[in-house]
């Protein structure tokens, strides 16, 4: 009985969580109430408020930490399927031009929940500070281990980040993966010039 009471109510606050995710997804921070979170949901509103007791900011919060780690595990096996950085970075720009922008997913949009808060709630603008952070130095590390200097490394990973999330977007707005298509080919050229001045023997890069 104990066992089946702990999963109900892992699966009770997931379930909050993900129905969150995507009405913040949908219609943006302010414009989500916990009462719509609650009635899509189908969870009872003891739940949220046993679960979350902060309410809304703390909901978002853990929202980010929940998307957080599924794009750490994403970036993660991605990472791990090439050996050389410029290669994953290739692929990741390949993934991005196939990304249905219509498309509803399971987890918060960071880039538009940080636009939306970051002057508003210290408390979501860190967990969003934290989540890019954690993000940006795994490709950093990657960079690392393909021979580019740190500071480098560092650099070119936030620039590429950067590029993911504005193009993101603007994709969304234009309803089209040009965006992507365009920022793959100025990426690979920023990154093959980088390369001549760091005086690295990188891969051919064609795209």
């Amino acid at each position: 009985m104990e066992v089946y009471i702990i999963l109900k109510s892992i699966d009770t606050k997931e379930k909050i969580l993900i129905t969150a995710s995507k009405l913040f997804q949908k219609q943006g921070y302010h414009a989500t109430g916990l009462n719509q979170i609650i009635k899509e949901s189908g969870c009872p509103k003891g739940s949220l408020y046993y679960y979350f007791p902060d309410g809304k900011e703390q909901l978002v919060e853990e929202a980010v930490f929940r998307a957080t780690e599924d794009m750490r595990q994403e970036v993660d096996n991605l990472l791990s399927a090439y050996d050389n950085v410029i290669d994953a970075i290739d692929h990741l720009f390949n993934f991005h031009e196939e990304i249905d922008v219509k498309a509803e997913y399971d987890g918060i949009p960071l880039a538009l929940i940080a636009m939306e808060t970051a002057l508003i709630s210290e408390r979501i603008r860190i967990a969003c500070r934290d989540s890019y952070t954690l993000l940006i130095s795994m490709w950093a590390d990657k960079f690392v281990a393909s021979n580019w200097p740190r500071q480098a490394a560092v650099e070119i990973s936030t620039l590429i980040f950067a590029i993911i999330q504005g193009n993101g977007i603007v994709a969304m707005t234009q309803l089209s993966n040009e965006p992507f298509k365009l920022a793959h080919k100025q990426v690979m050229e920023i990154i093959r010039n980088k390369e001549k001045e760091l005086d690295l023997d990188g891969p051919t890069v064609t795209n």
